[in-house]
């Protein structure tokens, strides 16, 4: 309790520009009326104890909002203004171990607002790019329709097929009924009310039900359906309110969209920004260096791929070279052997269809891009015999009527 205390407070006074020194401005002192607080040259606000309270966790806030909870706030930031002052006047701030500790808080305030507001405002899409986001994935800001009804349930139809005449030739109330005769245990108590729902979703005292919502779906409001018949048995059902979907305004998601987006190229912006800075400066990374030492080069790794009898040994040796060396020469056929291995060797139609389509997308304008489309066109017809993929794209290319 103490600690969540010595926080808030610490983050009050830090935002609190407020706390003037009279020696400095006598324009910026506090007026006297609104004056809770001093420690020497320090001033306290009513205005700042206020802020310092709103910003303290809900079970704290209710006991220092009070009057005499906000005199004990006001006595124990005080004795923060004390405590610092005597730490001054003691010289720990010159302390090795302090002085390591107020380093290491400086810097990572530091680190932390220059990523912040230099390098990953960068990341921020455009307006443009916002609206365009937006407008292509309205299913992630539409609220769907949502329907409040109530229903009485039984397994026996006749009896319910008697309960709706009572409701609709007796002008008995609906609710009433529910009460009384519902073998719903989940919403008897309260005359069948099944709250608001989405259809498709879940319903209270329903559970997951497609045939129960397809039907009250297309219900009018303040009619009494049914008996219809769903999976535990059969509901008669009114419809009291039905809210329409909607999309919500691009304005209130906007932040959301953008910080949505920035998160998706936040890593390349910050790789591509400190490369440039790393210009300025004399860096070494010595792991990196000798990762790349021992690295094997793209045609290395083909190679190595090709003499392996391991069919996934030989998946993940092409795969580096998919991902690490996309731009290489040999980068489309090794995406194209992934496929080939899944096709051929593995007997996995499906992965194989992925990986071939990914090249196509990928490199399209590649030779094995055109081989790709025959595999994927032929994936249940024998493969034509080759001794190395320049033969298979010439048989392909022959068969192909090219």
């Amino acid at each position: 309790m103490r600690k969540t205390l010595v926080v808030a407070m610490a983050l009050v006074l830090s935002i609190a520009s407020g706390c003037t020194k009279k020696a400095e401005k006598v324009s910026d002192e506090v007026p006297a009326d609104k004056v809770v607080g001093e420690v020497d040259d320090w001033q306290l606000s009513r205005d700042q104890l206020e802020e310092a309270v709103r910003r303290l966790p809900d079970e704290q806030r209710q006991k220092y909002s009070t009057p005499e909870g906000m005199a004990i706030l006001t006595q124990r930031m005080m004795q923060e203004q004390l405590a610092y002052r005597e730490a001054q006047r003691l010289g720990l701030a010159k302390r090795e171990d302090i002085a390591k500790m107020i380093e290491s808080a400086t810097h990572d305030i530091l680190v932390s607002k220059y990523i912040e507001e230099v390098v990953d405002t960068k990341a921020r899409p455009t307006d443009e790019e916002l609206h365009e986001y937006y407008d292509s994935h309205q299913d992630l800001y539409t609220q769907l329709e949502r329907l409040r009804g109530q229903h009485i349930f039984s397994k026996d139809k006749a009896k319910l097929e008697d309960l709706k005449r009572r409701v609709e030739e007796g002008g008995e109330k609906f609710t009433t009924l529910a009460h009384t005769y519902s073998e719903d245990p989940v919403t008897k108590a309260e005359g069948g009310d099944l709250g608001y729902f989405n259809p498709g979703g879940y319903i209270k005292g329903i559970g997951f039900s497609q045939t129960f919502s397809d039907q009250v779906s297309v219900m009018e409001p303040g009619k009494v359906y049914g008996p219809i018949k769903w999976e535990e048995g059969y509901s008669i059902v009114r419809i009291n309110d039905k809210v329409p979907a909607t999309v919500v305004p691009y304005e209130e998601v906007r932040e959301d969209i953008a910080k949505r987006m920035s998160a998706d190229k936040l890593d390349q912006v910050r790789d591509a920004h400190f490369e440039t800075v790393a210009k300025n400066y004399k860096v070494r990374n010595v792991l990196k260096e000798k990762l790349d030492k021992n690295q094997r080069s793209p045609q290395e790794l083909f190679d190595f791929a090709q003499s392996s009898n391991d069919p996934q040994v030989r998946i993940n040796a092409f795969q580096q070279i998919v991902d690490r060396f996309p731009q290489d020469k040999v980068a489309p056929e090794a995406m194209f052997m992934i496929g080939f291995v899944y096709a051929e060797e593995l007997k996995d139609r499906n992965m194989a269809d992925r990986t071939f389509t990914a090249l196509m997308e990928k490199y399209p304008e590649s030779e094995m891009a055109k081989t790709a489309r025959w595999m994927v066109d032929n994936l249940d017809e024998p493969l034509p015999k080759f001794q190395d993929l320049d033969e298979l794209n010439k048989t392909i290319e022959k068969k192909s009527g090219g």
